[in-house]
């Protein structure tokens, strides 16, 4: 299992937690989480507003952008929002499990409202969004737990994520154990004290 957490910019964001797995963030996410492995935002405008989110590894767009990679999505049309771009991309990294966090989908971000010029999501915008998750949903082959409280996305089932992380700790944990049964034993040989696999 390969899991993943993917950080939106809703009102509920927050990277605590989130430190000790791959993460890839979304939007405005990435000034809560720096260290990110890589950032997605669909809107080449908004990587012209934010030059700083450069500074993660791996940057996705659905629109050509300069420095920044171009995905394409063939099953859901030529642009999706960019929450959804973030999970095809986390899918494509390698990801089997992910964990969504501040994926309100209610309106605003952790910061208010863009007063840069970039434009706020509209209610009717919104509802197409959710119908890009479910459509999204129904073609990829990922588990996608749901981490945040309240939110309005409800194609993927829902857990808090302490829940998911303690999970998580319990499984490697187990695999951990699991390995050093399998181990064989290392065994001194008589004169240079150098371990020997039986």
């Amino acid at each position: 299992m390969n899991t993943w957490g993917l950080l939106a910019p809703g009102p509920s964001a927050c990277a605590d937690g989130l430190e000790g797995l791959p993460l890839g963030v979304i939007g405005n996410a990435f000034e809560l989480a720096p260290w990110a492995d890589f950032a997605a935002s669909s809107d080449s405008a908004w990587w012209r507003r934010y030059p700083k989110a450069m500074d993660i590894p791996r940057r996705y767009s659905m629109l050509q952008t300069p420095d920044v990679e171009r995905v394409r999505i063939p099953e859901l049309g030529s642009t999706v929002n960019s929450g959804v771009l973030g999970l095809e991309c986390a899918v494509r990294l390698g990801a089997t499990r992910i964990l969504l966090v501040g994926f309100d989908m209610r309106g605003s971000h952790f910061f208010g409202p863009y007063e840069n010029g970039l434009r706020n999501t509209q209610p009717h915008q919104r509802a197409q969004h959710l119908k890009q998750y479910e459509a999204w949903a129904r073609y990829r082959r990922a588990e996608v737990i749901n981490c945040t409280e309240g939110s309005a996305i409800n194609c993927f089932p829902r857990k808090s994520l302490d829940a998911c992380l303690a999970e998580l700790a319990a499984h490697r944990s187990g695999e951990a154990r699991s390995v050093r049964q399998r181990l064989p034993e290392a065994r001194v040989s008589g004169g240079g004290g150098v371990p020997r696999f039986a």
